[in-house]
């Protein structure tokens, strides 16, 4: 059997610590190059000769931190709409003015894109703002409340048209639990209850001259306990 030659696993710390390293002095001499360009634009936006090295570090270092929150988003399952608007809209800037400097626009471009560069500037604190509040202010309980599950709601108490009815409504005693007490019963219907009551009279008293209890009298008899003990007080001793 042959073996397959061994693969780089991709998950190991050695490649991902490489990954990281490359992406890094990637990422850094993209900023050098960039540097150039945007300092230049920088006089475009009547940006002080002290300040010039703003205009590259508000846009690039722009891109990083935003790029950084789309990441941080995804990893936390949350949507990353506004960090990707804001890194699409700094990569855009970004390469406007490098591509605007290296051809060498007229002065009237050039007056337009430092007027934009310039006007960028209160926006990056504004999303800044943003940014550090979704990725550093924890959000209040209440936003979790729907993710703990959902909110328990008590079951619907049937009505009378659609609740069950107790046998004892039909004159059987069927469905009716042995301990049941007869009152709600003879509320509605008397006359039917006590003419059942008066059926098992003769039953009842006999029952009880053999010793059994009230509970297994109504047992048997199907009545209830309350009933049961009514029909013994009333009986002749």
């Amino acid at each position: 059997m042959q073996h397959r030659p061994a693969r780089i696993n991709p998950d190991t710390l050695p490649v991902l610590a490489l990954a990281v390293v490359l992406t890094a002095g990637l990422a850094a001499v993209s900023f050098l190059l960039s540097f150039a360009g945007l300092s230049a634009v920088s006089a475009w936006a009547a940006v002080p000769d002290g300040l010039t090295w703003a205009v590259p570090v508000m846009l690039d270092v722009a891109i990083l931190v935003y790029t950084l929150a789309v990441l941080v988003h995804r990893a936390r399952g949350e949507r990353a709409a506004g960090a990707w608007a804001a890194l699409a809209l700094w990569t855009s800037v970004s390469v406007a003015a490098n591509a605007a400097h290296a051809a060498g626009v007229p002065d009237t471009w050039q007056t337009a894109i430092g007027t934009v560069v310039a006007g960028l500037a209160p926006v990056a604190v504004l999303l800044a703002t943003h940014t550090i509040a979704r990725l550093v202010v924890a959000p209040a309980p209440a936003v979790h409340a729907a993710a703990d599950g959902p909110v328990a709601v008590p079951d619907a108490v049937p009505d009378a048209d659609s609740a069950p009815k107790s046998d004892a409504w039909t004159g059987t005693d069927a469905g009716r639990a042995p301990d049941a007490d007869p009152v709600e019963v003879r509320r509605h219907r008397p006359s039917a209850a006590r003419g059942r009551a008066a059926e098992h009279r003769a039953d009842v008293l006999a029952m009880r001259d053999d010793g059994l209890s009230i509970r297994q009298i109504a047992e048997r008899v199907g009545l209830g306990k309350t009933t049961v003990a009514e029909l013994l007080r009333t009986a002749p001793g």
